[in-house]
């Protein structure tokens, strides 16, 4: 194998062992949000349900935005995980829940705060140009610099037991750069085509479709970047390996 697919191989590793367990609940949640928007653009109620929201969002500024990452992040997609999982697999306790539900609520703020800016930035493009130019900014500016490298310390700062110094030595490039990859890749993969279809919706339907999308990005996210950090190993309760088997069965 050469170096170049072996690299490649290296940074999927996380997506591929995600969706070889979690498969069912991510469809069904991208199912869900396709269902949402036809239902937008056949029934009246969706739609009075989306300008109902959006006005609740303006109104209940950044407390609700928190509430609202920490179900669409953390208890919707580990809900779908508990309905659809593994027979065997087991939840998260108290302490994975206050761990992960205090990550989606800060991103939920970042999200909104960094959305506020582009609408000030970009506000007077419009059409190709203006999807380009938020999506580029998007990925290869808040995505890559801030969102990916919070989660992935995040993480790792749980792995370790919540010490500051073994951050430190991870933020050298040469172990910084190959874990961002592992998660920014599949992260670009995703939402560069998410994208696409929210800012093609109304502002109303955008809110309801981020829902659902946020929410399958976002059981990948946990999963990826819990096995990068080592997490699993750490806290067996929060993830089900379908290679544990398999590994004792090579000793």
């Amino acid at each position: 194998m050469s170096s170049s697919a072996g690299f490649w191989v290296f940074v999927f590793a996380p997506l591929r062992n995600a969706l070889r367990t979690n498969w069912p609940a991510f469809v069904a949640l991208q199912a869900c949000g396709i269902i949402l928007a036809i239902g937008y653009f056949t029934l009246g109620t969706v739609r009075e349900a989306g300008e109902w929201l959006l006005e609740w969002k303006k109104s209940g500024g950044l407390v609700f935005v928190a509430g609202v990452g920490v179900v669409s992040g953390a208890v919707l997609p580990e809900m779908f995980k508990a309905i659809l999982r593994p027979t065997g697999a087991r939840g998260m306790d108290a302490a994975g829940w206050l761990h992960l539900c205090t990550l989606m609520a800060l991103l939920a703020v970042a999200v909104n705060f960094f959305y506020g800016l582009q609408a000030q930035w970009f506000g007077g493009l419009t059409g190709a140009t203006a999807l380009i130019v938020k999506i580029f900014v998007d990925q290869f500016g808040y995505a890559l610099f801030i969102a990916i490298p919070f989660v992935l310390l995040w993480f790792e700062w749980k792995s370790h037991r919540y010490a500051i110094r073994p951050l430190l030595s991870l933020l050298q490039p040469r172990e910084f750069f190959p874990r961002l990859m592992r998660l920014f890749v599949p992260n670009f993969l995703f939402w560069a085509p998410s994208l696409i279809a929210l800012y093609s919706m109304p502002a109303e339907m955008q809110f309801l479709l981020y829902f659902f999308i946020n929410a399958a990005w976002c059981l990948l996210l946990v999963l990826m970047a819990r096995e990068i950090a080592g997490n699993d190993a750490d806290d067996p309760k929060e993830n089900f390996c379908p290679q544990s088997n398999e590994s004792q069965n090579t000793d």
